[in-house]
């Protein structure tokens, strides 16, 4: 009987579930075992049991940071899908791990509730956002985050403060020592404002990003930190990478520290764009540009930077 017996009996579980399903990029081959969880406490068993067991434990959100193998994930990939919202007072909002941000920009414009107008431009989970300290248009995650629950390997629950979480440019503890623990839920600081006027907020940042990067096509994100004092869409446009092409993946036209899915790509497309483009702007410019999309699964190299 091997380890992970348990799991193909367990309420829920997926055999060989194709993971380009459950990928914004619509890039990735199959996960061993599969399941989506919303009640914290199966989290929590299925996060023991598998310690335990020794089967590794992969946590997917939205998949729109995350590059997924051609080969799949082995182990069980568990995507939490707790999209609840709770407005605990005029001052703070409760979210599950699973809420993607953009509908909570618009759910709170809708409830009068402002400071959250920046999620229009991140298209990604709570959970996730919290972890990669995700952010759009000149605020982050960490400028709105009140606290947020998390569970170990073991699925005991802890709370952290903002200033615990060592909030950094795209950074979180959860990148570092908090590496395999899960976010569930976290609050939110917010205040209270006119609808209209947090709509209205809300429509010019989702203008700006239609008018400033690809949309309405499949895309992994920004694939590059910006450096410091500088952008990395520019340095790529700047070493003459825009609209590169390699398979069914290319570097935007629109923007350039952006790769999309034009033609059925495969995740090695998109892993020998994000080489070139490293390796190129660090000859031409002698700047080593720091990787922001997340690499899943056997087989992928990552890459450089």
């Amino acid at each position: 009987m091997s380890a992970g017996d348990w799991l193909d009996s367990f309420p829920g579980v997926l055999r060989n579930e194709p993971l380009a399903r459950h990928s914004q990029f619509g890039v990735g081959g199959p996960a061993r075992w599969f399941i989506t969880t919303r009640d914290v406490a199966v989290l929590g068993e299925l996060l023991h049991r598998c310690s335990v067991s020794g089967i590794a434990v992969t946590m997917l959100g939205a998949g729109s940071n995350t590059l997924i193998s051609d080969d799949g994930i082995d182990g069980l990939v568990i995507r939490h899908d707790d999209r609840r919202l709770r407005v605990i007072d005029e001052q703070t909002i409760e979210l599950g791990a699973g809420c993607m941000m953009p509908r909570v920009a618009l759910d709170c414009a809708t409830r009068g509730l402002a400071g959250i107008e920046f999620g229009i431009g991140v298209p990604g989970t709570c959970g996730a956002s919290v972890c990669g300290n995700a952010g759009a248009f000149g605020t982050e995650m960490a400028d709105v985050l009140v606290d947020c629950t998390s569970l170990d390997q073991t699925g005991t629950a802890t709370t952290l403060a903002a200033d615990a979480c060592d909030f950094r440019y795209r950074h979180s503890r959860f990148k570092d020592d908090l590496r395999g623990s899960v976010i569930v839920r976290a609050r939110l600081r917010v205040h209270a404002d006119d609808p209209q006027a947090v709509r209205e907020r809300t429509d010019a940042i989702q203008a700006e990003r239609k008018a400033s990067q690809p949309y309405g096509i499949r895309s992994l994100g920004s694939v590059f930190k910006n450096p410091p004092h500088d952008r990395a869409g520019r340095l790529i446009e700047a070493a003459g990478l825009k609209g590169r092409r390699s398979g069914g993946a290319q570097i935007s036209p629109k923007h350039a520290n952006f790769i999309v899915n034009v033609d059925h790509a495969r995740a090695e497309d998109v892993l020998r764009l994000v080489r070139i483009a490293h390796d190129t702007v660090q000859q031409r410019f002698g700047v080593d540009l720091e990787q922001e999309i997340v690499v899943l699964g056997a087989g992928l190299g990552a890459p450089r930077g």
